[in-house]
């Protein structure tokens, strides 16, 4: 059987299109390309039905998107931050994000992503990098594939052991960062200039935070490549064991 990976959408909607839920297309194709089955997950307040597409699953990932709300943290959203928020995908995400951990589910969480699981595991966050004083990057640079910094990244780390590499160059497209690290996590890469960018629960096989795109990066790069396949493989041993799901 193939690895089921689930992937929630985000809302979408202009002044000139009715509201949709949609996603970059990259991820798509960098888990479809690892081998997996991907399931779009709308985003739902109620509970039992995010429930169901949960069940469905063998592996989750985090995408990009919209800030995490301060007061997840703890904090008080800056004026000067620029902050933009989904409260209702703050909850989704947490909601499926606690799940997951509880049942040993390997997760890969990117770019605000790993925000959300760090606050997750009680962590906070830097609202505004460069407002804030965190950095000497720009770190939020376009075009996506753009290789902006350099990547240390812990040898030995599950992170490592996926990618294949301890240094590499990535993109970065983000204004927040880390800022305390949540519990049970473990800080394995950093960027040039010291922000954390790549966490590990530490007490599960596969749950792996990473501050880059690296969907953007799959089809140039194999190191990206070969962090999907990794997480398509923990889905496959996963989705071997018996009684996955915790009782909720």
């Amino acid at each position: 059987m193939v690895t089921v990976a689930g992937i929630p959408l985000r809302p979408f909607s202009t002044a000139d299109i009715p509201p949709k839920l949609a996603l970059n297309r990259a991820y798509f194709d960098a888990l479809e390309a690892a081998g997996a089955d991907v399931v779009p997950i709308p985003i739902l307040r109620d509970a039992s039905r995010l429930r169901f597409h949960y069940e469905l699953l063998d592996a989750l990932v985090l995408p990009g998107g919209a800030d995490v709300e301060p007061r997840r943290y703890g904090a008080v959203a800056r004026a000067d931050s620029g902050l933009y928020v989904m409260p209702e995908v703050d909850e989704a995400e947490l909601t499926l994000l606690r799940w997951a951990i509880a049942d040993g589910m390997p997760v890969l969480a990117i770019c605000r992503g790993i925000q959300v699981l760090n606050v997750a595991c009680g962590g906070t966050l830097w609202q505004d990098l460069q407002v804030e004083g965190a950095t000497r990057i720009a770190h939020d640079r376009e075009p996506r594939d753009a290789l902006v910094h350099g990547l240390e990244v812990e040898a030995g780390s599950v992170l490592a052991r996926a990618r294949g590499v301890t240094q590499v160059r990535v993109n970065s497209l983000h204004h927040q960062a880390i800022r305390d690290l949540g519990k049970g996590l473990r800080a394995v890469a950093t960027s040039d200039d010291g922000l954390i960018e790549g966490v590990e629960l530490s007490d599960r096989p596969f749950v792996v935070g990473i501050q880059c795109h690296p969907e953007e990066l799959a089809p140039g790069h194999d190191w990206a490549r070969r962090l999907f396949r990794a997480l398509v493989a923990a889905g496959a041993v996963y989705r071997a064991k018996p009684a996955q799901h915790a009782e909720v």
